[in-house]
Parts: structure tokens; sequence; C-alpha cells
């Protein structure tokens, strides 16, 4: 599965490595805010004008894709709010290290990564 990363956008690579960073601390599966959260967080620390910055429909976009493409898997939180509703979570198909892998080579991922 891993090996079809390069096939992927610069936005879902972001999303994945989080996916994979949120998976190694137990914190998937994720919602999309929390997600873009850590993305956010990565893409400002890393000075990297390659990533830009990611709006939440970039977020649902680059995630709706992954779960199409079986890279994420997308669940139905345990809890609801009070009105009924929650929030979709993802989770990482694959293992982590082996989605970090396959990143590794993308110069504008790398940086993410460390």
């Amino acid at each position: 599965m891993v090996d079809d990363i390069d096939g992927t956008t610069l936005a879902q690579r972001i999303i994945l490595c989080c996916l994979a960073d949120l998976s190694t601390e137990g914190a998937t599966p994720a919602n999309s805010a929390e997600i873009r959260e850590l993305a956010t967080e990565r893409i400002d620390k890393t000075d990297t004008d390659a990533a830009g910055h990611l709006t939440e429909a970039d977020v649902m976009r680059a995630l709706n894709a992954l779960v199409e493409s079986e890279f994420v898997e997308e669940s139905s939180p345990d809890s609801h709010s009070p009105v009924g509703k929650g929030r979709l979570e993802y989770s990482l198909t694959s293992d982590p290290e082996a989605v970090r892998s396959a990143l590794r080579s993308d110069e504008r991922i790398a940086p993410l990564l460390e």
C-alpha cells in the first residue's frame, strides 16, 4: 500500500505524516481539527515555504482522497455532541514507520518527519 504514496499530493503527504506521528503517540483515530492543528504546527516549525498552509477545506479534501485510496480509515467517534453529531475520525491503514519511510524521499516532506 505505501508503495502508492508517489501518487499522492503534497497536502495528502502532510496529512499522512501527521497521522503517522499521531498513530505512534497512540492518538488515533484523530479528527480533522486535530490533524490540521498538528500539520500547522509542523509546517510552522520547519520554516519551509514548500508546504504553505493547509486550510480546513484542504485537510478535508486530502482526508477524503486518502480514505478513497485506502491509505486512511474513517470511523465515527464513540461519543457524540449533544445534538448527536460527531466529527469523523481518521487513522492509518498501514504501519506508521512504513509510511514515514515512504515519505522520506520527498524533500518537501522530510523536514516534517524530524
